[in-house]
């Protein structure tokens, strides 16, 4: 029935409460006999009253409703919220069966827990049922005593088992420093698991997101201990307007997000921030705050996809904070946006489960005579040629599910690879792997367990590493990098010039291609000054032993340029558009069936010692 740091207390720990408890009400007794002597009968009515109230306040710390019964097992005592949880007042309980105040399901097993408290006896909490107005069962938790002095008599503690979130935060969890509130990589976690527990019970939690605008410069404007005081007041205030205490989160600078019930007055915490703001403020203004609030669905998503649908959700809020769009209009934009997201992510789900996409392939050429060196594996959707998959594929690496998808990618070029060569043909083909899939320990087991079973035709597999993910961990990336390339695989580097990392990444990642961003192909083309960066960076990938290829090459033109800052290989339209026939994806039909060996004859990376 106690409970301490919201633990049920041990039957010894609870006895020695229960001594304590009596003590203090003997105490009280006494200081009332006091109050007799010194002030008369109305100082011993209130002292009496005053330890009443105690007594109750602390019972009803650890119960919902209290019940006392006799021999008869007829009640004689009922108080607490029994109106409220089961449709009838406590003094109409009085007199009454105690059993008919149990769900009839939990009938039998009151029945014998009764039958086996003999005096003295304390029942360690158990649950149960209690029954609704309408037939319903109310699962309680419930605990009991039988006192030695008064044989016959049980006394029943009822508590309300929380319809609120349990899910347990873990200590481990990342934290704002300044606020204590969860981060939000942590935040989309715990809440998508308490989404998915508050519906297992048939409720409905909500998410609101908050903007106070820009929190760095406001508290620019505080003194150091002034502005200390304002994150802690921002965090607990959202902390303890969350659902359980524990699902509120900073989700970046001036944005935060924490689930709730749905009686929850959103517009009275907005109120209460925006006076935390003022009292901060020395000028008294503060901050205007806004707020919206949606349902948190994640309809039929596994929890490893919805805690990746909250986390993409969030993000998107966060990007969108720089925007100008009315945040009154937020609640809708959120509830599309959560619904797309998780739209999304299971239309992805399904593509790369059930195969639901086609393999279109471009060449790559030498630019000094036209001649194909290898193809790049292109993913499309709903036969959709000329349709670029960069929306779909960026969506799929933010929200951490892109590894499956090239497993299914690479799954499907080993098996085209396999019909090919029984057709006679040999083929060079390059296939995309994200940078976000080689931080991921199964993604790598499982791809060499399907190179090992494609035996045959795995050395005519290229992996380019696309950039558009960031490669947090370039160690890792290298290590895997240099496994594929220990069985004889060519890596390239992918979009080469495209992000400020890109340096950094050809200094930690030994590979073999490097190919450059079309739009710096372009912007080389355009004037000397990017065309002589284009020639530098040429340079620095010959002196590494590293070929180049370009991307976008459409013209005649912009070939010879490539020539002139020799650049080995070219990719594009000039050269071949994307087809699901690789014959067809080449100008030269001679050169694109050239076989592996003689590919391989003209490439000199290969002749390259690999370490």
């Amino acid at each position: 029935m106690w409970r301490r740091d919201n633990e049920l207390l041990s039957p010894a720990s609870y006895y020695h409460a229960a001594s304590r408890l009596a003590s203090k009400i003997a105490y009280g007794f006494i200081m009332a006999t006091t109050d007799l002597q010194q002030g008369g009968v109305s100082g011993y009515v209130e002292s009496l009253r005053r330890e009443r109230d105690r007594f109750v306040a602390l019972a009803f710390c650890a119960a919902d409703i209290l019940v006392e019964i006799n021999n008869e097992q007829k009640i004689l005592f009922a108080a607490g919220a029994t109106h409220s949880l089961i449709g009838t007042a406590p003094e109409v309980l009085v007199g009454t069966t105690f059993l008919d105040f149990i769900h009839p399901d939990k009938m039998p097993l009151v029945r014998e827990m009764l039958e086996n408290m003999s005096p003295g006896t304390r029942l360690d909490p158990v649950q149960v049922e209690l029954a609704g107005t309408t037939g319903s069962a109310l699962p309680v938790s419930m605990t009991g005593y039988h006192l030695p002095d008064m044989p016959g008599h049980h006394y029943f503690a009822f508590r309300l088992i929380p319809t609120k979130s349990v899910v347990e935060v873990p200590a481990s969890a990342e934290r704002d420093s300044d606020t204590g509130l969860l981060k939000k990589e942590a935040f989309a976690e715990i809440a998508s698991r308490q989404i998915q527990e508050a519906e297992s019970r048939g409720e409905q939690l909500k998410l609101t997101m908050i903007h106070t605008g820009d929190l760095d410069e406001f508290r620019d404007r505080l003194d150091h201990e002034s502005s200390e005081t304002l994150m802690r007041s921002m965090g607990a205030c959202l902390q303890a307007s969350s659902a359980a205490g524990q699902s509120a989160a900073q989700l970046d600078d001036g944005a935060f997000g924490f689930l709730h019930d749905d009686a929850f007055d959103v517009d009275g915490i907005t109120g209460k921030i925006e006076e935390i703001f003022r009292t901060a403020d020395p000028t008294g203004d503060g901050v205007s705050v806004k707020s919206g609030t949606i349902d948190a669905d994640v309809g039929e998503l596994s929890e490893a996809d919805s805690v990746r649908v909250m986390l993409y959700t969030v993000n998107r809020f966060c990007d969108r904070q720089g925007e100008d769009f009315d945040m009154t209009s937020l609640s809708g934009s959120l509830e599309k946006l959560t619904r797309e997201n998780t739209e999304t992510l299971s239309k992805f789900r399904e593509i790369t489960d059930k195969g639901n996409f086609d393999v279109a392939f471009q060449p790559i050429v030498f630019l000094a005579d036209g001649l194909v060196h290898h193809y790049e594996a292109l993913a499309r959707f709903n036969k959709k040629i000329e349709a670029s998959p960069y929306k779909l594929i960026t969506f799929a690496e933010n929200t951490g599910i892109i590894a499956d998808f090239d497993l299914a990618m690479c799954a499907r070029v080993l098996n085209w690879l396999l019909i090919a060569k029984k057709q006679g043909h040999e083929y060079l083909v390059a296939i995309n792997v994200s940078g976000q899939s080689l931080a991921n320990t199964a993604f790598i087991a499982a791809l060499h367990d399907q190179l090992q079973r494609a035996d045959s035709v795995r050395k005519q597999l290229l992996f380019e590493i696309t950039e558009s993910a960031s490669i947090e961990d370039l160690g890792a990336a290298n290590r895997f990098i240099q496994g594929l390339r220990s069985f004889g695989h060519q890596v390239c580097l992918d979009d080469f010039g495209a992000g400020a990392a890109a340096l950094r990444y050809l200094h930690a990642l030994e590979v073999d291609i490097v190919k450059i961003d079309g739009q710096y192909v372009r912007s080389a083309a355009r004037n000397d000054r990017n065309r002589a960066f284009l020639k530098a960076v040429t340079g620095l990938c010959h002196d590494l032993g590293i070929a180049t290829v370009a991307e976008m090459v459409e013209d005649e033109e912009c070939a010879e340029m490539l020539r002139a800052c020799n650049v080995r290989f070219g990719q594009g339209y000039l050269f071949g558009k994307p087809s699901f026939s690789v014959p067809d994806a080449s100008v030269d039909h001679d050169a694109a069936i050239l076989s592996v060996e003689a590919l391989r004859h003209r490439n000199p990376i290969t002749a390259r010692k690999r370490q």
